[in-house]
């Protein structure tokens, strides 16, 4: 296996690290430079990871040095991209399937304030309304052991295992939601949460669509438009409202925030988020797409118009009249 030479621009294609972090020895060389606290020598690193071969030890030791890890007068260090293979090992993304089976948390429903359930599995937490039909229909749902649960479908919120540990069901959904907010944020501010490219986005928008008393039957949905982004390197990608391509926008940050409210503010989440979900939304024209995003507060509102390009292109804030 070609590994490029010990330096800041070693590289590998992702052919060769998929295969230099194939081996359990390799993983444990790792963890143990990531729990030393500082360089530790060979004699050092092999009896932490506990080979008794040296020239076996060497070898894997050979396989991770230049991209993973770094050689150093003082000893072997992690490089950034070792530490990244630690710190998803420790979350248990790659170690770990916990599931919660779907379970009542004292969170109402954003959309009716009604009876909410939570459950985990596949790395995200999901919600459920007993009392509406929720936001997304059955064809939206993307855990497949939860697809046939006969609940109003609100959305899934991503977090890795470590974070249901020592939590009760709704302090996990207190973690997710904090976490979900900053990969958005980070999404929606043209920073890919997974790798730091750049992100596409695009809408689609149902032209008929009609709710009446629950989702549209056209599109399966609560809202008309569906907002969709894409890494432009990496294989992350997502959808929703269209309210997530303004979780960063910083009139939305000012006009919450003077109501007390905080992305990262357990007190005020579940707040917060009844209204960045309670949005308004009109859709001005579909070719070339123009929308408007309302939001309220305590009779105050707040509304921002995309265009076609999907940036803020106007900004309007109000109170209504006593």
């Amino acid at each position: 296996m070609a590994v490029a030479a010990d330096g800041p621009d070693a590289t590998l294609t992702p052919d060769d690290a998929f295969a230099a972090l194939g081996n359990r020895t390799r993983i444990e060389i790792l963890q143990a430079l990531g729990s030393a606290g500082g360089p530790l020598s060979f004699s050092r690193l092999r009896e932490r990871v506990g080979v008794r071969d040296s020239g076996q030890f060497n070898y894997h030791l050979d396989e991770l040095t230049g991209h993973f890890i770094r050689s150093t007068e003082d000893g072997y260090v992690l490089r950034q991209a070792g530490a990244r293979v630690v710190e998803s090992v420790l979350s248990g993304a790659v170690t770990e399937t916990p599931v919660i089976e779907p379970t009542p948390v004292d969170v109402p429903c954003h959309l009716c304030g009604g009876r909410m359930l939570m459950s985990y599995g596949e790395e995200r937490v999901e919600m459920y309304c007993t009392e509406c039909a929720g936001s997304f229909g059955a064809d939206n749902r993307t855990g497949e052991w939860t697809a046939e649960l006969d609940y109003g479908y609100l959305g899934y919120m991503p977090l890795p295992p470590a974070g249901i540990q020592g939590r009760s069901p709704e302090r996990v959904m207190e973690a997710a939601t904090i976490w979900a907010n900053l990969e958005f944020m980070s999404m929606a501010s043209n920073v890919c949460p997974r790798c730091s490219a750049t992100m596409d986005y695009a809408v689609t928008v149902c032209e008929a669509h009609d709710v009446g008393d629950g989702l549209c039957r056209r599109c399966d949905r609560r809202r008309a438009v569906n907002f969709h982004f894409e890494c432009t390197n990496c294989i992350y990608e997502g959808g929703g409202d269209l309210y997530l391509r303004l979780v960063a926008n910083t009139d939305l940050h000012t006009f919450v925030a003077g109501h007390g409210m905080s992305p990262v503010d357990p007190e005020a989440l579940w707040r917060l988020d009844r209204v960045l979900t309670g949005f308004e939304e009109e859709v001005v024209s579909v070719d070339p797409f123009e929308a408007r995003v309302t939001f309220r507060v305590d009779g105050d509102w707040l509304t921002l118009t995309l265009g076609d390009d999907l940036t803020v292109s106007s900004t309007e804030r109000g109170s209504a009249p006593a």
